[in-house]
């Protein structure tokens, strides 16, 4: 994998909630670009040079995924050396059971989510400091929504405007 740098883009929102001790003050967000499908993480792996052929990339892939979600839904975390560690959590009803014997499946569980924990080995460490040093952060945007009507529901919609900072202004 290349040491090079890259940029990721950050979005400026003002905090919109009224009730808020920092209602209007901006805060920046990862600019979220539609995420690769595996078709898209199989090309972006063939450019990076391997000498396997796309299509055993892509049933590794594809093995990788299956056996992950398997592994998962029997209740056994995967840890992936470099990446990090998914494990399965468990939603639970609010306000839980009064006891032991009164807690069941069907009244008081909710959901399986799936959880992500990096990496923290000193050598692959992908925390969220250690992941500071391996991009770089530039302004991109400055988000506002404006209220539309969407099948007559009336809907937030993001308004993306570019932001220029005082060096990149164009001379006159």
């Amino acid at each position: 994998m290349a040491n090079v740098k890259k940029t990721v883009k950050i979005d400026l929102v003002a905090n919109g909630n009224r009730k808020s001790d920092y209602y209007g003050k901006v805060y920046g967000r990862i600019h979220f670009e539609e995420p690769l499908n595996l078709r898209g993480l199989v090309e972006h792996i063939m450019q990076h040079g391997t000498p396997y052929t796309r299509d055993i990339v892509q049933g590794v892939t594809i093995r990788l995924r299956d056996c992950i979600v398997e592994l998962l839904s029997e209740g056994t975390g995967v840890k992936i050396d470099g990446l990090g560690t998914f494990r399965p959590t468990l939603q639970n009803t609010k306000g839980g059971a009064d006891s032991v014997q009164d807690w069941n499946v069907q009244e008081h569980t909710e959901g399986v989510h799936i959880r992500f924990i990096p990496e923290g080995e000193k050598l692959d460490r992908i925390t969220s400091k250690a992941m500071l040093d391996k991009c770089v952060l530039e302004k991109a945007y400055e988000v506002t929504y404006k209220e539309v009507t969407v099948g007559g529901k009336p809907k937030r919609v993001p308004v993306y405007t570019p932001v220029v900072t005082p060096d990149e202004e164009p001379e006159p």
